[in-house]
């Protein structure tokens, strides 16, 4: 009996299960979905809810609490800005799940978790645009003929 017993192991250990999870909130928080299967995809969902949820308070706990996940001040400070912005006022249901295909080896179905608005945190490529410059003109070489002495027959 499975009396007490909460959450899926996922055929993992603590540890690997933690690194799965710290792997897929990272993704999410990258990219702004990522394709699982449905599985890891529920039990990384609790975590991503409650991570969605800090970030769009982007005081200073809750970007304590992203960057035990993110690893990078610069890129909490990204997705706190973000997401204050984009799901200010909200409280929940910042994610959604989108059943995709089955998977070939296993039958595993895979899903798409991705946030309900369309968001990317990569920064966007500034182009620089270059201004030409007018072009000067150049004269072309003269060609200067040689002769040469010996001569073939």
């Amino acid at each position: 009996m499975r009396h007490r017993i909460f959450g899926k192991k996922l055929g993992r250990n603590h540890n690997q299960r933690k690194a799965l999870i710290n792997g897929m909130v990272r993704g999410i928080f990258t990219y702004g979905n990522i394709e699982t299967t449905e599985a890891k995809a529920k039990t990384a969902l609790r975590v991503i809810e409650n991570l969605a949820l800090s970030a769009t308070k982007a005081d200073l706990n809750s970007r304590r609490k992203l960057f035990r996940y993110l690893q990078d001040q610069t890129w909490v400070n990204r997705v706190a800005e973000k997401m204050s912005s984009e799901f200010s006022g909200q409280t929940s249901n910042f994610i959604k799940i989108t059943r995709i295909k089955r998977r070939l080896g296993d039958d595993a179905l895979i899903v798409k978790l991705s946030f309900i608005k369309p968001i990317s945190f990569l920064e966007e490529k500034k182009v620089k645009v270059k201004k030409e410059k007018p072009k000067k003109t150049v004269k072309a070489p003269t060609k200067t003929v040689k002769t040469t002495k010996n001569k073939v027959k």
